[in-house]
C-alpha cells in the first residue's frame, strides 16, 4: 500500500482523499482529525465491488475520480466523517460543556443555589484537568465516575451527607449532557448513596432563647429582627437576606413572599407577630420601598447584607454564652415549628406557614426532644 503522505499534503484538519491500489484491492483513503483522539485518522472506502461492476478500468477510473472529488470537496467545508454517524456534540470537552451548563442555569437558579452549582463545577472541573485532561464528554464512564465519588470520600473526606450532594450534582450534571446530546448515558446513574446519619435537629428551649435575647438586646438590638423573622416568620436566613420593605404589610401583619424570593420558587405569606411588627415599624419609615430589610449593620439599606454576617453574629454569641455547636441559627426555625406544635396550633396551618411539602415533614418536628417534658411529668403526673 503506498504512503498516503506521498500523495498528499494536509489541510488544516484533513489530508485529501486519494485512489491506493494493492494488488486486487481498490480504496480510496483520506486522513481527517478526530475530535476524541486529538489526532488524524485514516478513513477508507473499498472499491472492489466497483470495480467488477465496471467493464473497463477509465469506467472504474472515471466514477472513483467524481466519488474522491466530492469527498474533497465536503472536507474543504468543514465536513467530518465523525460528526456523520454520530452528534459531533459528543465530542464536546467536560469544561465546555461545565460552561454551558452554568450558563443555562444562570438564568434558572437563584444566587444561593447556582453558587452549590459552581463549587461542584469547580470541584469536578479540577479533578479532571488532574486527571483526565482534554477529557470529551463522550469518553467520561462510569469508571472515572467512581474515581472521581471515591476521591471526594477518601480524599476530601467529605461526610456521607457531602458525598450524596456531590453524587446529586454530578447526576444532574450528566442528565443535563444527556438531554442536550453531549453524552449517550449518566455515568453517576449507577452509583449508590451512602447511608446518612440522622440529622440532628435541636430545640433551643425559652430559657436560653431568654439568654440569647438579652446577649442581642444589649450588644445587636437589629439581630433581634433576623431570629424573630427566623422563629416567628418560618423565614430561612437566606429567605430573610432578601426581604424588602414593599413586601412588609404591617396592618396584615405578614411579609409577602414572592416565588423568586423562597427556597421552593413558591410565593407565600409569612405571618408577623404583633411584637415583631412594632419592632419593625420605626425602622422602615420613611424608607425606600425597594430598601433591604436587613442591609448594613443589621439596619434597613439599599444592598442586602450577606447572610454569611448572620452566621458570624450567631458564632459570637455562642461563644459568649457557651452554647453547643448543635445550637445553630436554624434551630430557631424548628424550635418555632416545635412550640407552636405543642401549643396546640393545627399542623396544617404551621405546614402553610412554614413552607412545607406536606405534613409529614411539619409533623416530625412535634418529635423533638421537649427540654420541659421530664419536669412537666414529674410534678404534674398522679402516683401510681
Amino acid at each position: 500500500m503506498p504512503n498516503h503522505q506521498q500523495f498528499s499534503h494536509t489541510y488544516n484538519n484533513y489530508v485529501p482523499a486519494i485512489l491506493c491500489h494493492q494488488k486486487d484491492n481498490w480504496q480510496i483513503e483520506y486522513y481527517v482529525y478526530s475530535p476524541v483522539t486529538n489526532q488524524m485518522e485514516r478513513k477508507r472506502i473499498r472499491l472492489n465491488k466497483l470495480r467488477r461492476h465496471c467493464r473497463t478500468l477509465q469506467e472504474f477510473k472515471v466514477q472513483t475520480f467524481n466519488i474522491i472529488q466530492t469527498i474533497n470537496n465536503q472536507l474543504a467545508g468543514g465536513w467530518s466523517p465523525f460528526g456523520e454517524s454520530e452528534n459531533i456534540r459528543y465530542y464536546t470537552t467536560l469544561d465546555e460543556v461545565m460552561r454551558l451548563y452554568i450558563e443555562e442555569k444562570q438564568k434558572e437558579l437563584k444566587p444561593d443555589t447556582l453558587r452549590s452549582y459552581r463549587s461542584f463545577c469547580r470541584i469536578f472541573g479540577e479533578w479532571c484537568q488532574n486527571t483526565v485532561p482534554g477529557c470529551k464528554c463522550l469518553q467520561f464512564n462510569r469508571v472515572l465516575a467512581i474515581r472521581y465519588m471515591d476521591y471526594v470520600y477518601n480524599e476530601r473526606k467529605v461526610s456521607a451527607r457531602g458525598y450524596n450532594n456531590q453524587l446529586k450534582m454530578a447526576r444532574a450534571l450528566f442528565s443535563w449532557a444527556v438531554e442536550k446530546c453531549y453524552c449517550k448515558e449518566n455515568p453517576f446513574d449507577t452509583i449508590r448513596v451512602k447511608k446518612e446519619t440522622e440529622k440532628k435537629r435541636v430545640v433551643i428551649d425559652a430559657d436560653t432563647r431568654r439568654r440569647i435575647r438579652e446577649y442581642f438586646e444589649e450588644i445587636n438590638p437589629g439581630f433581634m429582627v433576623v431570629m424573630e423573622l427566623i422563629y416567628t416568620s418560618f423565614l430561612r436566613p437566606a429567605e430573610v437576606s432578601r426581604v424588602q420593605i414593599s413586601q412588609i404589610d404591617l396592618q396584615e401583619h405578614c411579609i409577602y413572599m414572592s416565588a423568586d424570593k423562597t427556597k421552593n420558587g413558591k410565593r407565600r405569606a409569612a405571618p408577623l407577630s404583633a411584637e415583631l411588627c412594632e419592632r419593625i415599624a420605626p425602622v422602615i419609615e420613611g424608607k425606600p420601598l425597594d430598601w433591604y430589610l436587613i442591609g448594613y449593620g443589621f439596619k434597613p439599606g439599599q444592598t442586602a447584607l450577606s447572610r454569611k454576617m448572620y452566621g458570624k453574629e450567631w458564632l459570637k454569641m455562642r461563644k459568649a454564652l457557651d452554647l453547643p455547636d448543635t445550637m445553630q441559627l436554624y434551630s430557631l426555625r424548628d424550635s418555632g415549628f416545635f412550640d407552636k406544635l405543642k401549643a396546640g396550633i393545627p399542623a396544617l396551618t404551621v405546614m402553610q406557614a412554614a413552607d412545607h411539602h406536606d405534613l409529614t415533614m411539619t409533623t416530625r418536628y412535634a418529635n423533638h426532644a421537649d427540654p420541659g417534658m421530664i419536669d412537666a411529668i414529674r410534678n404534674l403526673s398522679p402516683d401510681f
